[in-house]
């Protein structure tokens, strides 16, 4: 599912096998006025803990790439399986630039993360030219109703705009 919208100058990336991170997601862009991408996976992948793809494993996204060029900011969204993102969003990381792109990690968990699951991520996005200005973590085991999470997402946002986005450069 993608949304495009006249005159966007962020973007939101995002992988979700639930729901939950692409609510998150979709908050976001609606709230920032982005256009947004929800990845496709292959159907089932990661339903159980043996259908997930070890985070390093190079696995089918479609996109798998994408023009950023017009995009000064992008968010970067995905559950945490294993204690760290997935394979699928490191997979679109890895066939991606984002060289001059402030980025935005975000991420939905209901258990633990491993110690250096963020800081992985952020030297991938880094190794890739990118600039990661943010991480923000929602636990969807506290906000799991919809409108709770939206809340919670618009909170963070109000929070965090003024760092994610320079008003006099839009």
């Amino acid at each position: 599912m993608s949304i495009t919208r006249p005159d966007a100058n962020c973007l939101v990336i995002v992988h979700s096998r639930s729901g939950n991170t692409a609510k998150v997601g979709k908050t976001i862009s609606e709230k920032l006025h982005t256009d947004y991408i929800r990845l496709d996976v292959p159907a089932g992948s990661g339903d159980s803990v043996l259908t997930y793809p070890n985070r390093n494993d190079n696995v089918e996204v479609k996109p798998l790439k994408v023009d950023m060029t017009k995009y000064q900011l992008v968010f970067l969204g995905s559950p945490i399986w294993a204690w760290h993102p997935t394979a699928f969003i490191y997979t679109f990381v890895k066939h991606n630039d984002f060289t001059s792109k402030k980025v935005v990690l975000f991420y939905t968990f209901r258990g633990r993360l491993a110690g250096d699951a963020m800081d992985e991520w952020k030297n991938l996005v880094e190794q890739h030219g990118g600039t990661v200005i943010d991480v923000i973590g929602i636990n969807s085991k506290i906000f799991n109703a919809d409108e709770a999470l939206k809340s919670e997402v618009n909170k963070i946002i109000a929070q965090h705009e003024s760092l994610w986005i320079n008003k006099n450069s839009k």
